[in-house]
């Protein structure tokens, strides 16, 4: 006979379930800053390309959300 005992609570594996729950949607934020980037400086006029060349993007992980930022690094 086996005989399984439990006290406490699951909170732990709880958060860490949903914690690998979330990393697994950074991989798609990924993907779309990097269409995002494509996209931005295709559409972007060039003159000197240097506008169009600098942009990037990043990921900001906050407490209850992740988004993207897009970034353009050239300073006129």
């Amino acid at each position: 006979m086996i005989t399984f005992r439990h006290s406490g609570n699951f909170e732990k594996l709880t958060k860490f379930l949903n914690n690998a729950k979330k990393a697994g949607k950074v991989d798609i934020l990924d993907k779309y800053g990097v269409e995002g980037v494509s996209a931005l400086a295709s559409s972007t006029p060039v003159e000197t390309g240097k506008t169009s060349s600098s942009w990037s993007y990043k990921i900001v992980r906050e407490k209850d959300h992740i988004s993207i930022q897009f970034l353009n690094s050239n300073i006129n």
